[in-house]
């Protein structure tokens, strides 16, 4: 690359990503892997597990990039009757719901759990997972970058960076 940058792109289960490389860097965006969770998944474990393949996979000075579900517009948008229905649970901060796709065979629809994070809790989990977290902003694509979470917009963006050991 003209900027001397080299990128390999690793296709994997996040949660169970083990490297026997390290990086400098990498990014999870997009609700690529972390928050998006299988009926199976723990809502916490798995992103914490997450967490810890990359902060493994990180040289010391590493950097984090990643963003998530606003939990402070679930909580704001999803009604008594939401939570009833069992759309949204309030408590794992988790959408519930079917994601439909075409497939050669026809329309095809998947169960889907998203968990959703306020500032203060993905702040403390980069933390337990051994990341300094050196900025979290607003993450929703075409709003302005680097500025503070706005309550109703879609994502939040952490940048982690792992400390030297």
């Amino acid at each position: 690359m003209a900027e001397g940058l080299e990128v390999e792109w690793i296709r994997a289960d996040a949660a169970e990503f083990v490297s026997s490389r390290t990086y400098d860097g990498a990014y999870c965006l997009c609700e690529g892997a972390f928050g998006l969770l299988s009926s199976r998944d723990h809502p916490l474990g798995h992103d914490r597990a997450i967490l810890a393949g990359v902060h493994a996979a990180l040289r010391p000075g590493g950097r984090l990039l990643l963003n998530c579900l606003n939990g402070m517009r679930q909580l704001r948008a999803y009604s008594p009757e939401v939570v009833a229905a069992g759309r949204f649970d309030p408590v794992n901060l988790t959408e519930c719901g079917d994601m439909e796709f075409d497939t050669p065979e026809g329309r095809r629809a998947v169960p889907v759990r998203e968990r959703g994070y306020v500032p203060t809790e993905l702040r403390l989990l980069m933390t337990v997972a051994g990341f300094e977290v050196e900025a979290l902003w607003g993450g929703t694509a075409g709003l302005p970058f680097r500025r503070a979470p706005e309550l109703d917009e879609m994502e939040l963006m952490v940048l982690g960076v792992k400390g030297s050991a």
